[in-house]
């Protein structure tokens, strides 16, 4: 890894971390895990097929537009 990489995911953790710590605070870990399962759970099933599909269209864009892309400038050169 070159010593950019590996600063900009010292700095994911840290925002990371910070965003938990200011969403839930220092409470127990255990009570927060469970907090957040019941949230995840009591969403309906239609948000997670239209996030999934979302996420799908984009995967699938990636895959047809971006990499034939990248790998015809990358045999050209």
């Amino acid at each position: 890894m070159r010593e950019r990489d590996v600063f900009d995911l010292l700095l994911a953790a840290a925002v990371g971390i910070a965003a938990y710590v200011q969403a839930f605070g220092l409470a127990d870990p255990i009570a927060t895990f469970d907090e957040i399962a019941t949230t995840l759970a009591a969403v309906d099933q239609t948000v997670y097929l239209v996030l999934g599909g979302v996420v799908g269209i984009f995967f699938v864009g990636y895959l047809v537009l971006y990499l034939p892309q990248k790998d015809a400038s990358r045999t050209a050169r």
